[in-house]
């Protein structure tokens, strides 16, 4: 039996080291001129923020030297299904921003294996172990020199370590597992991390627990064996020096916004009849974004307003965004029937979903307050553009609108956090006494508070200046 038992153990052993002695051996031999960067990214046609971010890196690494195109070739790992120039073009169509003609694209066969819906149990564990997947076979179709991980796929980079990739970079969006998440757990409250089912049981919940203090140690081992630590503002930086205690410094890069062109808008609104406001949410239609509370706190809003007389100008809500694939889909046709539930029907609420950069432009010239429902957002692209464009935001007092953008003052914003303090901030901002001087003197401050701060200039010095060791 004892036999039996080490022949097992030593076959487990030689499945799980020989894979990754291949792939060291590759990345040793394909090692040439000139030297490869590769950019973890399979989701690069998505649309959102974080693709602005990928664009706009790539371009500035390029043009600023930090990046020699003569010695070093540029991939990024996709596993879109789309060609590179329709990738291109919808850089250029969303954002605005021209991918640089250096780039290549590596096509990924295994993304699947970081998809949520295949784990319906042990989510992140089993996107944890699928990021292996696919950071083994982006290696192996091009062995990069350095590894710069723009999507959060942490538990990879020990793989990418042992695989022979001389030096692994990240900027994070988002920490893949918090103190507030264990929190959550612990309190045995429901929310989207907890069903109601763990909360209720303390053994499920003690398990749940253990579970993710366990998978919490993986993601601080994992997470220092990045050379370079970029986060995106406060809130993750905050979260990242705690759980990844001992590694890199993390420096915090806030993410390029178009704040130059947004500037140029006028700060009096346009665009619209002079008897309707134009209330505006900018935001993927994903789950977290929460925009039934966005719905909700309108609806507030409009028994208000028309308690009150229903004067004009009348209060419209325009929902903005990114529908990536049919679940995001199938959430916005559930929007849809909420809206219709609440009284909502058109013209009073409208649906943009995937609009151009120039449409989305347009919107901001005519919207006069923005509105953004998402608990701890970990940084805000959205509400930073509304800003620049003049428009007034009304965001979730928690990460990093609190925290970064908006700020608690009341000066060039207001923060709430649930419908009837949403319902609050609207009405003080559309229908009560004074609402549109108070809301040009905001648009203002708003305007000035973002100006520099977040342009694609500062995001360009930071995280040029945080990646130039790994290519001198």
């Amino acid at each position: 039996m004892w036999l039996f038992f080490g022949v097992a153990v030593g076959v487990a052993a030689a499945l799980l080291v020989l894979p990754l002695i291949l792939l060291r051996l590759r990345v040793l031999l394909r090692r040439r001129r000139p030297r490869t960067l590769g950019v973890l990214h399979p989701y690069c046609n998505d649309g959102g923020g974080g693709e602005r971010v990928l664009w706009v890196a790539i371009r500035e690494l390029l043009a600023r030297g930090v990046v020699d195109a003569a010695r070093w070739r540029v991939v990024v790992y996709t596993g879109d299904a789309v060609g590179p120039a329709e990738i291109r073009a919808h850089a250029a169509s969303r954002f605005g921003v021209d991918v640089p003609a250096e780039v290549e694209f590596v096509y990924l066969a295994c993304r699947g294996a970081i998809e949520a819906r295949r784990y319906p149990v042990a989510t992140l564990l089993g996107q944890a172990l699928g990021s292996l997947v696919v950071a083994a076979e982006a290696i192996w179709r091009a062995p990069p020199d350095v590894l710069v991980d723009t999507t959060g796929l942490a538990f990879c980079y020990p793989l990418a370590r042992a695989a022979g990739v001389g030096a692994v970079a990240a900027y994070v969006h988002y920490p893949t597992i918090t103190s507030e998440m264990v929190g959550v757990v612990a309190s045995r409250t429901a929310a989207h991390n907890n069903s109601a089912a763990v909360a209720r049981s303390p053994l499920r919940t003690a398990a749940k627990l253990g579970y993710y203090r366990a998978l919490a140690a993986l993601y601080a081992f994992a997470g220092r064996r990045a050379a370079v630590v970029a986060a995106n503002g406060s809130w993750t930086a905050a979260h990242l020096r705690e759980l990844w205690a001992g590694g890199a410094a993390v420096r915090v890069v806030f993410p390029p916004c178009d704040t130059a062109s947004l500037r140029a808008l006028p700060l009096a609104r346009g665009g619209g009849a002079r008897d309707v406001v134009v209330v505006l949410s900018v935001a993927q239609f994903r789950p977290e974004k929460d925009h039934a509370l966005q719905l909700r706190a309108f609806s507030l809003l409009r028994a208000r307003w028309r308690a009150a007389g229903g004067r004009a100008p009348e209060p419209r809500l325009v929902l903005a965004g990114a529908v990536r694939h049919a679940a995001d889909g199938a959430r916005l046709d559930a929007l849809r029937d909420l809206a219709r539930e609440l009284d909502l029907a058109a013209p009073a609420v409208e649906f943009a979903p995937n609009l151009s950069v120039v449409e989305l432009r347009a919107l901001y010239g005519r919207a006069a307050v923005g509105l953004h429902t998402m608990w701890n957002e970990h940084f805000g692209i959205g509400v930073v553009e509304m800003m620049a464009a003049g428009v007034v935001p009304v965001a979730h007092a928690s990460g990093g609108p609190a925290l970064d953008i908006v700020g608690t003052d009341g000066a060039s914003g207001l923060l709430a956090a649930t419908a009837e303090e949403y319902a609050d901030a609207l009405h003080s901002l559309l229908v009560a006494d004074g609402a549109a001087k108070r809301r040009a003197t905001m648009a203002a401050a708003a305007r000035d508070a973002v100006a520099a701060r977040f342009s694609e200039d500062a995001f360009a010095d930071g995280f040029c200046d945080a990646m130039r060791p790994l290519f001198t």
